[in-house]
């Protein structure tokens, strides 16, 4: 007897092939033992996992099919070795598996094919066939075969059928003369093989009830090169007109994969592979199913589940599909079979979706009517149109001038982004502090009756209406309602209207914080969202910059329901918005949440930091001295003494932790560490203004960010400074190796690679007046003269010239691709990222950008750099703490940072504990961990406890199993307690559960968990809405806070169970935390976000363990060299090159309202950073407030283009005042107080 293996992911095989073995059985008795397992139910009882690796090992041959990725299995890698030796038939969906695997099969080609042919027919009797096919093919059977069933299921599909042949050519000219809104539906031949249509067919119905003309395809996912076959051979030959042009109006794609990917699209050296749907120019809207039951979908807040997640929503993503709903689950049938079934709200939804934007293509430019959306975080005067390195009043002025040349009817035409914001400010907007009920009613453009707003309510589902009632009480509510009318921040003017998206919570309700992660928005920002669709009757929306609160709102992590409020608020409408390219977690969500088509945009451009006032001073004292050891020793010590001095005055010495008697005890350690530090703060990158969109940077600015976008390698494409130093002869990682080395010149090692800089810039400014002609790089290295190498150099002003500069002349494409999506058109796919990490290729902006796969995480790459950064961090314990390592390190890890690094965050958790990732062969993609030997890790496993974003726990719900086998992993080795900290605590915890009632399986799952974030649903950590109340007293309080937003554990067992009790264990042994950031481009005191969830860990850590961490922030923006700071020097660094850098203030002067929000919004995150960690210095508040507020230029600039910027400013430094953070001269705080009360005049006044 033969006994085989199947290991399956696709449902209906999993129901034939049972039926396919019973028969085998009764005709051939004996002959094979089959045993049949469900990947889904292999991951979901541990028990079956062991019963499949002990078959897998008595196996003659295994059949495995993945389906959507490998990963999906969990036990994959140690089934595979349980197979070892074995023949093997395995296929994917995804080619990259199937590359790796084919030739480590053990089958003859011929026989794969021959077996490949008959799984993917699939019926009972294929099946039957494939099993016999082996038989005879490995195991010396001579079993009669019939071939396999020949294709079906394929062409023109209707509610009534298939089309005969003879049917096709007049259908497709019917729907080429069709007047409604026609909408391709590409649908997977398996669908009609196997009888499984019914969602199908709902979803053609529901287009017909709205209006549409479903018009179906079905075939398999991809033609096999030069045959007649698959969804793209029908698209061409059934979807376009005799002209070329398209015939449908918009695309659903009723099933998962990336069809670009399965087409079979390689990318070239630099290039990402063009979407199979770009040369047709139709939206394409992917339609997701789910393997949960209805029953299911409804009470798992994931949404989906973790097979259907990457196959319906990653993958589909890289060809720029939109992101839908899930319009059908899977039932079990009478007979045994699972099939998918339509959920008929759901279904609605896509087809609006899709309805809608191919009634947007048809409608003319002057018909049309356009809602753009300025964000308002915190909802305050100053900070309207708040986004990440956007100006957006800019922006949207230039947006708005483009949409009237095409045609877009205004009642009037803005001068300028300023003007946009004074005539917000002059109607109602979310901060109306000074305004009375009847005075906001008087200068609302819109308003919404109590009445009209209670029939929007009704349609709510009753668990809806109840949420919302008990957070904000009977509609209508109190907030942004006047006279019984809810108002409507922003302005009309014409078919356009300009809103502020209203505020999602309000200030008095600051309490709940403490008691609360869930509120529902209230009803003023669901009467907005309807007003925009349903009264003003928006065509398209645009929400403009990084980012809002739309797609953050309660409710499903992805895979929408009608109940939740990202829903009910967008609604069908079609969905654009602007976007940082290097801000990529948060767009995924506004993807997945919003239903949005992303449009993304450029980053500012960035300059040298250099040095200015006394640090310039410093820097050249430094230099004075070292000349003077070389060449005047007599002069060595009056400059000894000027440094010293310069450094106490700039307090610089307390960046370093450095005492005069350190510096006098070891004056050449102590100037060489003043060295590196300065060095280190002036070649920090810089942002030069903030980015318009459409706009590329012009000038200077043009050159400064083509060379930061080459400072590191960029794939083979060497770094700039490194292939300059060689052109000059030096050797770049010596210099780097020893920075203090003093060389015969005078120089040491620092001030030579800061020449490479100076020579960096040089050179830019010579190609810029070429116009970056790639014949005048070559030129300019022959005039140069350089005595090395120039060979590297040479190819990276190629590049420059090639690639990035044209890259960024592209920047245009942001406009022009905005106005395609207002048309209703395709918008072309590009990775997103950090286009300054080595990334040229994610370039031109403009696009619809995608993230990575998870199944990579972490990829080699970032497991080298994840190395690195653990050796680092027990480094600074050391050096901090004077003992050999903490016990266990809290380290806050990001969706964003993890698909920018491809998981170098986890790959510093995994070597602090002392796992490696096991990867499918040559491949990213990660199929498990392996211990690393104590002897050679050469130090004790270090415990880690993570607290993930809820955007993590959304994005990668396989990592966070990842790292819990992980655990396991390590806590279940014989090891010693001194030498192993996962397995001591792990072990400690399981020993306290048990104690309190546990059973032993319950209290190792429990103490096993190491993963942490916010309740199920919900984002954030609450830590920032508590600073911005101002309702807390000390950093216990945000500790207080951020126990109930972070105290919620997920594992394969749970997902966001509250766990405070655990949670605040686990944290008690936490000697260290870490936050990593990937890029030049953001820092520490860019968003609330960083204090929120890393202030807010060291708070709490602070308060569980009864001492302050050593809390550090690694930089990885030049992944071959990796950086770990303390949190202080960081902060430090951040200060002296950015926040007070007149380059800075400068660049933001130029963008008006938005730079001096940009300031107001900096301190208020500075603010936070201390109020939740206390990590700053007084200096920093003293400077601060001299540069911005105390310097009557600035202050004035200020008062005259955002006054209440200065307002919010000046009450910010009183209360750091008040509550101690800052010990102000008296006559610094007479000068804010007034100010302050200046300014509060000033606001009253204005709206009166």
């Amino acid at each position: 007897m033969v006994k085989l293996l199947f290991v399956l992911m696709n449902e209906y095989r999993l129901w034939a092939l049972p039926q396919a073995l019973a028969a085998l059985e009764r005709r051939y008795p004996g002959a094979v033992e089959g045993r049949v397992y469900s990947v889904r139910e292999i991951n979901a009882d541990a028990g079956l996992e062991r019963a499949l690796l002990a078959d897998g090992a008595a196996a003659d041959m295994a059949f495995l099919a993945s389906h959507g990725s490998i990963q999906n299995l969990y036990c994959f890698s140690r089934l595979w070795e349980a197979l070892e030796g074995r023949p093997v038939y395995f296929t994917s969906t995804m080619g990259d598996e199937l590359a790796e695997l084919l030739p480590r099969l053990g089958l003859e080609p011929a026989l794969y094919a021959a077996l490949d042919s008959y799984y993917q027919a699939g019926s009972p009797a294929d099946l039957e066939g494939l099993v016999l096919c082996a038989l005879n093919g490995r195991f010396g059977g001579d079993y009669p075969l019939s071939p396999p069933s020949p294709p079906r299921g394929q062409g023109l599909y209707t509610l009534e059928g298939f089309l005969p042949p003879e049917r096709e050519a007049g259908y497709r000219a019917r729907m080429a003369a069709e007047t409604r809104p026609v909408i391709g539906v590409l649908i997977h031949d398996h669908y009609a093989r196997t009888g499984n249509l019914e969602h199908v067919d709902a979803l053609l119905r529901a287009i017909q009830a709205r209006g549409g003309v479903p018009y179906a395809l079905s075939d398999s996912f991809a033609a096999d090169h030069g045959t007649e076959q698959g969804i793209l051979y029908r698209m061409e030959r059934f979807y376009r007109r005799a002209d070329g042009t398209p015939i449908p109006g918009a695309l659903v794609v009723s099933y998962g994969f990336s069809l670009t990917t399965l087409a079979g699209r390689e990318a070239r050296a630099g290039q990402v592979p063009a979407s199979v749907f770009e040369n047709w120019g139709l939206p394409v809207i992917q339609g997701l199913t789910t393997y949960f039951s209805a029953d299911e979908y409804r009470r798992d807040i994931r949404g989906l589940d973790l097979v259907s997640l990457p196959v319906c929503v990653y993958q589909p993503e890289f060809d720029g599909q939109l992101i839908s709903v899930p319009y059908a689950v899977t039932e079990r049938t009478a007979d045994g079979r699972k099939v998918c079934l339509p959920l008929p709200d759901r279904v609605t939804r896509v087809a609006e979706l899709a309805c809608r934007w191919a009634e947007l293509a048809r409608m003319p430019m002057p018909e049309k009517k356009v809602a753009v959306i300025f964000h308002n975080m915190p909802p305050r005067s100053d900070t309207i149109g708040s986004a990440h390195g956007l100006d957006t009043p800019e922006t949207v002025f230039r947006v708005v001038r483009a949409l009237e040349s095409q045609g877009l009817r205004t009642a009037y035409s803005f001068s300028s982004g300023a003007e946009i914001i004074a005539r917000i400010r002059a109607a109602v907007t979310n901060d109306n502090r000074w305004l009375s009920p009847e005075a906001a009613l008087e200068r609302a453009e819109a308003t919404v009756p109590a009445e009209q707003y209670q029939g929007w309510f009704d349609r709510l589902n009753p668990e809806t209406r109840a949420q919302m009632e008990e957070s904000w009480g009977p509609a209508p509510g109190t907030v942004m309602v006047s006279g019984g009318q809810i108002v409507i921040p922003g302005i009309r003017n014409g078919s356009l209207f300009v809103g502020v998206q209203p505020m999602r919570s309000a200030p008095e309700r600051a309490e709940e914080l403490y008691h609360s992660t869930d509120s529902t928005p209230p009803h003023s920002y669901l009467a907005f969202y309807r007003w925009v669709d349903e009264v003003f009757g928006a065509d398209v929306v645009l929400h403009v910059g990084t980012h809002g609160t739309l797609e953050w709102l309660p409710g499903k992590e992805i895979g929408l329901s009608s109940g939740c409020f990202g829903d009910i608020c967008i609604g069908g409408v079609p969905h654009l918005y602007i976007y940082n390219i290097s801000i990529l977690g948060e767009g995924m969500q506004a993807k997945r949440r919003s239903y949005a088509c992303i449009l993304d945009h450029l980053i500012p451009s960035m300059d040298d930091a250099d040095t200015y006032g006394g640090l310039t001073d410093l820097d050249e004292a430094i230099d004075g001295y070292y000349h003077a050891r070389q060449a005047r020793p007599a002069q060595v010590p009056a400059l000894l003494e000027r440094i010293f001095t310069l450094a106490e005055e700039l307090e610089v010495t307390a960046d370093l932790q450095l005492e005069r008697a350190d510096l006098e005890a070891e004056p050449e350690e102590g100037v060489a560490r003043l060295h590196r530090w300065v060095s280190r703060i002036k070649t920090s990158l810089v942002r030069d203004g903030l980015h318009i969109y459409g706009q590329p940077p012009e000038g200077e600015r043009f050159d400064h960010l083509a060379r930061a976008l080459v400072r590191v390698p960029n794939g083979t494409v060497p770094a700039l400074e490194d292939s300059i130093l060689l052109a000059q002869g030096w050797a770049p990682e010596e210099l780097r190796a020893a920075p203090e080395r003093l060389y015969p010149d005078g120089r040491t090692a620092l001030r030579i690679v800061d020449g490479a800089i100076a020579t960096a810039r040089r050179l830019f400014a010579r190609l810029s007046a070429e116009g970056y002609r790639p014949e005048a790089a070559a030129e300019l290295l022959a005039e140069e003269g350089f005595p090395g190498d120039t060979t590297p150099l040479a190819r990276v002003l190629d590049f420059v010239c090639t690639q990035a500069a044209p890259r960024l002349r592209q920047t245009t494409d942001e406009l022009d691709l905005l106005l395609a999506g207002v048309e209703g058109r395709f918008v072309p796919p590009l990775p997103g990222g950090s286009p300054s990490r080595g990334n040229v290729h994610i370039l031109p902006t403009g696009r619809n950008f995608y993230a990575i796969d998870p199944a990579a995480v972490p990829s080699r790459a970032a497991w080298t750099v994840g190395q690195t950064l653990a050796e680092q961090a027990v480094d600074a314990y050391r050096a901090q703490k004077g003992e050999p390592w903490p016990e266990s390190v809290a380290i806050v890890v990001y969706s964003d940072e993890c698909m920018k690094t491809n998981g170098e965050d986890i790959a510093e958790v995994f070597a602090l504990m002392g796992v490696r990732p096991r990867y499918l062969g040559q491949t990213d993609k990660v199929v498990g961990v392996e211990p690393i030997p104590l002897a050679e890790l050469g130090r004790p496993r270090i415990d880690a406890v993570l607290r993930i974003s809820g955007l993590f726990r959304d994005t990668f719900p396989n990592v966070v199993e990842l790292v819990e086998r992980a655990v396991l992993a390590v806590a279940g080795l014989d090891e010693p307690p001194e030498q192993n900290f996962v397995k001591k605590h792990t072990d400690q915890e399981r020993e306290r559960l048990v104690a309190e009632g546990l059973s032993e399986n319950e209290a190792l799952e429990q103490a096993s968990l190491r993963v942490f974030g916010c309740p199920p649903g919900t984002y954030g950590a609450g830590v920032s809405k508590a600073i911005h109340s101002q309702n807390w007293e000390s950093w216990r309080d945000l500790s207080q806070v951020y126990t109930l937003w972070s105290a919620h554990g997920y594992s394969s067992r749970f997902h966001g169970q509250a766990m405070p009790e655990l949670f605040r264990s686990q944290l008690s042994s936490v000697g260290m935390t870490i936050k990593n950031e990937s890029s030049v481009e953001i820092d520490m005191l860019d968003s609330d976000d960083f204090y929120s969830y890393h202030g807010g860990l060291i708070a709490c850590v602070r308060d569980c363990s009864g001492q302050k961490p050593v809390s550090v922030a690694g930089l990885t923006a030049d992944p071959a060299r990796p950086e770990t700071a303390r949190v202080e020097t960081e902060l430090a660094r951040v200060m002296r090159s950015r926040i007070l850098n007149p380059k800075w203030l400068e660049g933001l002067k130029r963008h008006g309202y938005k730079g001096a929000q940009e300031l107001s919004t900096t301190f208020d995150t500075f603010f936070g950073w201390d109020a939740a960690a206390e990590v700053a210095s007084n200096w920093m508040y003293d400077a601060m407030a001299r540069q911005f507020l105390l310097d009557e230029e600035t202050r004035r600039w200020m008062e005259q283009v955002n006054d209440a910027a200065v307002l919010q400013m000046s009450e910010r430094f009183l209360e750091a005042h008040q509550r101690g953070m800052w010990q102000a001269g008296e006559e610094e705080l007479r000068a804010i107080r007034r100010i302050y009360m200046d300014m509060e005049g000033v606001m009253e006044d204005g709206f009166q």
